[in-house]
């Protein structure tokens, strides 16, 4: 096989593989609230730093996955009051954090790649 050839079909793998990587969206449901005027509100969002540009990160909610956020991203979702654990993935990163939600509450949690 020609090294063009070969170069070629890395090429098409790539940008299939990096293509791939990088669709998000909501990928799992999301919790039922049950008292929707008690309901807390929670953003996650993902600011654009440039680690794991090319790929998504995974979020679980009390060990389900919910959601699949690329880069300067954000989306919200409610929940009952109450405590969660909040896990998140990028690679071989996995973060997690407790979030408490009271009623009526609005969070914003940014979503960082090193944990921080």
């Amino acid at each position: 096989m020609s090294s063009v050839r070969l170069g070629l079909i890395v090429a098409v793998a790539s940008v299939a593989l990096v293509a791939g990587c990088a669709t998000g969206g909501q990928s799992g449901n999301l919790p039922t609230v049950t008292n929707p005027s008690e309901a807390a509100n929670i953003t996650l969002y993902r600011d654009g730093s440039l680690a794991g540009w090319f790929a998504t990160m995974r979020v679980e909610l009390d060990g389900q996955e919910i959601y699949r956020i690329g880069r300067d991203e954000a989306f919200s979702f409610t929940v009952d009051p109450g405590q969660y654990l909040l896990i998140y993935t990028l690679g071989f990163n996995e973060c997690r954090r407790i979030i408490w939600a009271d009623a009526r509450e609005n969070q914003r949690i940014r979503l960082s790649p090193t944990c921080t």
